[in-house]
């Protein structure tokens, strides 16, 4: 078992060398289609830069509408994701965040469509689908690299190793890179890996940059997924865990006041850039785009969000599962990080499951809380620290074995789930034993187990 734990303790890098190929590898065997890349709630967060760049019409979207059903975008629903006003203007109701990082990746293809005749540079030709996976890709593994970064400070190269592998692959993070580009989460993970990162070197260090960068990373959280502010907690609360610690944190903050106030510009003007749109369309600064879609606070699906089999976070990703138990590690090996740690997942899984559709619509698993997964890899590296400093080799082979278990079941899942064997929004405990292993099923004689 030693010559194992040097074999990896070398090579955690890798992982995230392997996960990038593995996912262009995905990809390319798939193929890159729009209606793949660009469809429903994709479909809304790209529709900035078109509209944007190319139509320069932001109110009104009469290419979204043809260029949709040419492509088959919304299953025909022309109007997907925008609200019609009063004043006669139509709002994307999806935040610009996901386009802001889109952008770098849509203005190379858009110059290579404008400069090429076999591609009408409209948006929605090739290089433009293309460059959304690219984009989703980049950002993915530029997460994993800061998280691995944070992990390397406080765990040995074997447990980083384990934990990176657990996270890239063992979970939905892995399906929504390879198998379903475009959605808002894993750009979101990238960003919440950054405010981890960024977080850590301010108060190691206190240089300006961070702080500044830190505000820039949350502002584009807001403007990306708004109720992922939350992760604010991390920042304000890293390493408070007594009362003591708690008073030395409220006279940091007020005495480095100016600094904080030069962050929190930089935050501003990030979110701008959402405010400034609803303030073109809907004549408000601040105008909630969702309609009747809503929080019930006093209604939270807690119990359904964790362990349903329709989308239960911990039956799709028992990764999750394992890490939490790794709380437990955490507070014998770093106290320190569990105050902070325990209240945001708290409040960010209370907040997520009182959404009024608290199983997110279509979807492999939770993905509402895939952005939370570098906080989950904290605890979760603790778990695999302690197993490789017992001696104890039956502990330190059972959590590499559960481990690859895990990931194994998780890449075949998604391939379940690409493939329709797994359903979209109707899981029931029934039908996903009745389909649990297999590759191939009879879809009429199962309908009967599923449940909207």
């Amino acid at each position: 078992m030693q010559r194992f734990v040097n074999i990896t303790g070398v090579k955690s890098k890798l992982i995230i060398v392997i996960f990038a190929f593995v996912a262009f590898a995905v990809v390319l065997s798939r193929g890159i289609k729009a209606d793949d890349v660009l469809s429903w709630d994709k479909s809304g967060y790209y529709l900035y830069l078109p509209a944007t760049i190319i139509y320069q019409d932001l109110t009104d979207y009469q290419f979204y509408r043809t260029k949709g059903k040419e492509n088959n975008l919304t299953g025909g629903e022309e109007n997907y994701g925008l609200r019609k006003l009063p004043n006669g203007k139509s709002l994307n109701k999806y935040p610009v965040g996901v386009a802001v990082m889109q952008l770098p990746f849509f203005l190379i293809a858009h110059g290579y469509a404008s400069g090429s005749p076999d591609y009408l540079a409209d948006g929605y030709v090739y290089p433009y689908i293309v460059a959304v996976v690219v984009s989703n890709i980049f950002w993915v593994v530029a997460g994993l690299i800061f998280l691995r970064s944070f992990l390397r400070i406080y765990f040995p190269e074997n447990a980083v190793f384990l934990t990176l592998l657990a996270i890239a692959f063992g979970t939905n993070l892995y399906y929504y890179t390879a198998y379903d580009q475009g959605m808002s989460h894993p750009y979101s993970f990238f960003l919440f890996a950054a405010v981890l990162w960024l977080t850590e070197k301010y108060y190691n260090n206190f240089k300006l940059r961070h702080l500044l960068l830190l505000g820039l990373t949350l502002g584009l959280i807001t403007i990306t997924r708004p109720v992922n502010l939350l992760v604010i907690l991390i920042p304000l609360f890293w390493k408070v865990h007594d009362l003591e610690s708690l008073k030395a944190r409220f006279l940091f903050l007020l005495n480095n006041s100016r600094k904080i106030l030069l962050a929190g510009f930089l935050f501003f003007l990030v979110i701008c850039i959402q405010l400034s749109y609803w303030k073109f369309v809907t004549g408000n600064w601040i105008y909630y785009s969702y309609e009747n879609e809503r929080f019930l606070f006093n209604d939270p699906e807690i119990i359904n969000g964790l362990f349903s089999y329709k989308k239960g976070w911990f039956i799709y990703t028992p990764i999750a599962f394992l890490s939490f138990i790794g709380l437990i590690f955490l507070w014998k090996q770093y106290p320190k990080f569990i105050p902070a740690l325990v209240l945001f997942f708290s409040l960010m899984i209370y907040v997520v499951f009182c959404w009024s559709m608290w199983f997110y619509g279509g979807s492999f698993g939770c993905r509402p809380l895939i952005e939370t997964l570098p906080f989950v890899a904290i605890p979760l590296a603790a778990v695999c620290c302690y197993a490789f400093w017992v001696r104890n080799y039956f502990i330190k082979i059972s959590l590499v074995t559960l481990i690859v278990l895990l990931v194994g079941l998780n890449l075949f899942q998604s391939y379940q789930y690409s493939i329709n064997i797994i359903h979209w929004d109707s899981m029931t405990k029934e039908y996903y034993w009745r389909v649990f292993g297999k590759q191939e099923i009879n879809h009429e004689e199962l309908k009967q187990y599923l449940r909207n």
